[in-house]
């Protein structure tokens, strides 16, 4: 929750660890798959070690370490709009693309696949009864990969950087399978459409689409995240969610979904069944991936900026009426604070960073009670856009 919640400088060790993590990356590359640049798996350390840990089949062989930890430098810069930071680490995005560059294949469709990979921890079931793990092209690799490839192409055109790679990533991101929805009405976990061994399996990671990216939005892929509620309403139908970690991140995913209830009903299960008394999360002895994650979904409900603008409280638990949040970061280095009353907000400010910018959707019965002079204003389709040559405050209130 390191950048909504406000504390963009508990971000900043990860990718100082990323940095150590690269010439050992660059090695494995080398050493294990005869490519070039940067990989890591499932698993480091503080020593930044990049190579397979364990030797269970269904985590351990998985190339998208990198990948994915590359795709956390262009969302703190979302959220700071730090140029210097963006130009200072793009050589870790650029390392990990080089390597899912040499590292994808054409299949038997053209189109350009991952593997062997593993949708991670999961197992699938074959029409003779067999079992796998080992698959090509799982969905969340290619969902990771999507991501990767905008951070770096959206990255070298801010700073202005003429890169070859640029176009070949282009091309590349073409050829990548879309997404599919299977016979069950579920988004598809794997290029087939296999059943599940442990339907009510603890990761749901096919949803990555749906969060951490922006892949799948209510407002943009209807049908997409129609698919991503079935697939939550399946895992939790058969006992999905029963680790802290893993009722964390079905908070978050009802929280993009605006389902608030749902997300509710999961905060209040993750405090009642998956925390100790310290408030530490519960998955013996202790795993804080449930603390940090059900932090993160709290503020995912309260407020959400993944579409373009600020959203207030787009997944509000009914039971929630009346409250307050302070401090809030939304993408464009906007800080917002806010109260509501009855479900409904009822007053507010945005102050802006860096860049005198701001999209907020508009709250029922807006009005501005306090604007600076400097500051123009526009609307369209309830989207108020506030802009200004320097960093501003608005406030307003809702009656």
């Amino acid at each position: 929750p390191a950048e909504v919640c406000n504390l963009s400088e508990c971000h900043l060790p990860l990718f100082e660890l990323m940095w150590r993590m690269l010439p050992k990356g660059q090695q494995v590359a080398k050493d294990m798959y005869g490519l070039n640049g940067f990989v890591a798996h499932h698993n480091t350390d503080i020593f930044g070690d990049c190579a397979p840990q364990d030797t269970v089949i269904s985590s351990t062989i998985w190339a998208m370490g990198a990948a994915w930890l590359s795709t956390h430098i262009w969302m703190h810069f979302e959220y700071t709009n730090d140029m210097d930071f963006l130009k200072k680490n793009l050589p870790l995005i650029e390392e990990a693309c080089i390597f899912i560059k040499e590292y994808l294949f054409e299949n038997q469709k053209g189109q350009l696949v991952s593997g062997p990979s593993i949708s991670p921890e999961n197992t699938y079931l074959l029409e003779s009864g067999q079992q796998g793990t080992l698959c090509i092209g799982p969905s969340m690799d290619t969902q990771i990969i999507r991501d990767m490839i905008h951070a770096y192409v959206k990255s070298v055109n801010l700073l202005r950087i003429e890169s070859s790679l640029t176009s070949e990533l282009i091309e590349i991101e073409k050829r990548l399978p879309k997404l599919s929805i299977g016979t069950h009405g579920q988004l598809m976990e794997w290029a087939e459409d296999y059943e599940e061994v442990e339907p009510g399996h603890r990761h749901i990671s096919h949803l990555y689409a749906l969060y951490p990216s922006n892949q799948i939005t209510i407002a943009k892929t209807k049908e997409l995240a129609v698919a991503a509620e079935i697939t939550l309403k399946r895992r939790l139908q058969s006992g999905g969610g029963h680790t802290g970690w893993s009722r964390a991140w079905i908070i978050n995913m009802w929280a993009r979904l605006g389902r608030g209830d749902l997300a509710g009903e999961h905060v209040e299960e993750l405090l009642r069944k998956s925390t100790y008394d310290n408030l530490f999360d519960c998955h013996p002895p202790f795993q804080i991936d449930g603390n940090f994650g059900g932090t993160a979904g709290i503020a995912e409900m309260l407020m959400q900026s993944h579409n373009g603008y600020v959203e207030l409280l787009p997944a509000l638990p009914s039971k929630w009426r009346e409250g307050a949040v302070t401090g809030l970061k939304a993408r464009g280095d906007v800080c917002v604070s806010f109260s509501w009353k009855d479900g409904k907000v009822k007053e507010g400010c945005v102050e802006t960073g860096r860049i005198g910018i701001c999209h907020l959707r508009k709250p029922e019965n807006m009005r501005i009670t306090s604007i600076d002079e400097t500051v123009s204003m526009s609307e369209c389709d309830e989207i108020l856009t506030f802009q200004s040559e320097e960093s501003f405050v608005v406030k307003f209130a809702c009656d």
